[in-house]
């Protein structure tokens, strides 16, 4: 009999999206698989909407949680419901993307090679430049400081990156894993409400004895960054970004190395604060809410490194 595979996928009042991820799943050459989607507290209109015009087939699980619980708890909450299913691998993926058919039997066959011992991604290109890549994983910079460089970020694909590597980190735009590494280290962390969390899964991952796969005869296409509203200047997004960068490198570094980090990271943010209230009327209060967010994130780590909290995710600059 063939490996279960379970597909976990979050929905946030973007149907068409969902829907047509849904769609190209189900034209997958795979066959032995469910599709667990979890409707991460949509309105209720747009629930109505997705359980009327999702495609009618045995392989969707649809879940409904009624208040958003973000990014990492969604799919906790997935990963949860899909413990019960008794898959062999679960595969997360984002909901704005559209998988190639061959996508999932070359995950599963790299993951099989592996002696179900890796979390294996693929070829991630742009939604809307077919054959330009997006992601394909990441190489340390400096592995005592945690920094990387985006592997073969923004080329045009001719082949050069067609064979089969182990990465330092992969991001879980789509990556598939034994359910069994599940069992061992648990979900995505509770500290972070969006960013870092996948990192913080993967060298968990690695310290389990795990590896990091990229395979290239996965591919995937990704519109990203859709339900925060796009990354240019999002305060929203600014405010997420320094807490979880903080806590992954606190909870990932040697105390010395964090120190530098923190002391680098914190010192660019005040910087930029401070040339932001020099700027042009026209550019200073959008720039100044934006390294406002940065600032705020700060002091939430602050508050983190004393009590250790899981994050509930109130971000005061979603507006």
């Amino acid at each position: 009999m063939s490996a279960i595979v379970t597909i976990i996928t979050l929905n946030y009042n973007q149907n068409d999206y969902t829907i047509k991820c849904i769609e190209s799943i189900l034209m997958s050459e795979f066959d032995n698989y469910y599709i667990l989607l979890v409707d991460n507290g949509s309105t209720q209109k747009n629930y109505q909407d997705l359980q009327n015009n999702l495609p009618k087939s045995d392989k969707i699980i649809l879940h409904r949680i009624e208040q958003n619980r973000g990014y990492v708890g969604g799919i906790n909450y997935g990963l949860k419901k899909g413990a019960d299913l008794n898959s062999d691998y679960f595969l997360i993926m984002n909901n704005d993307t559209i998988i190639d058919k061959y996508a999932i039997t070359e995950l599963v066959n790299t993951c099989t090679n592996y002696s179900n011992k890796a979390i294996v991604t693929g070829k991630v290109y742009y939604f809307d430049d077919s054959n330009r890549l997006q992601d394909i994983g990441y190489a340390f910079k400096n592995k005592s400081r945690l920094t990387i460089d985006r592997v073969g970020l923004n080329e045009l694909d001719s082949g050069q990156y067609n064979e089969e590597k182990e990465r330092d980190l992969i991001d879980d735009v789509f990556w598939l894993f034994p359910s069994d590494l599940h069992k061992k280290i648990g979900g995505y962390s509770n500290y972070f409400w969006f960013n870092a969390e996948q990192a913080d899964f993967a060298l968990r991952a690695k310290k389990a004895g795990y590896k990091l796969v990229y395979t290239p005869k996965a591919k995937l296409w990704h519109k990203g960054s859709v339900s925060i509203g796009g990354r240019d200047k999002n305060p929203k997004l600014a405010y997420w970004h320094i807490q979880s960068t903080l806590i992954f490198r606190y909870l990932h570094l040697s105390r010395n190395q964090f120190l530098l980090q923190y002391i680098k990271i914190t010192s660019g943010v005040f910087s930029s604060y401070i040339k932001a209230l020099f700027l042009h009327k026209s550019e200073k209060s959008r720039q100044l809410e934006y390294s406002k967010a940065k600032l705020f994130g700060i002091i939430y780590f602050h508050k983190w490194l004393f009590y250790k909290n899981n994050n509930t995710g109130i971000n005061p600059f979603d507006k």
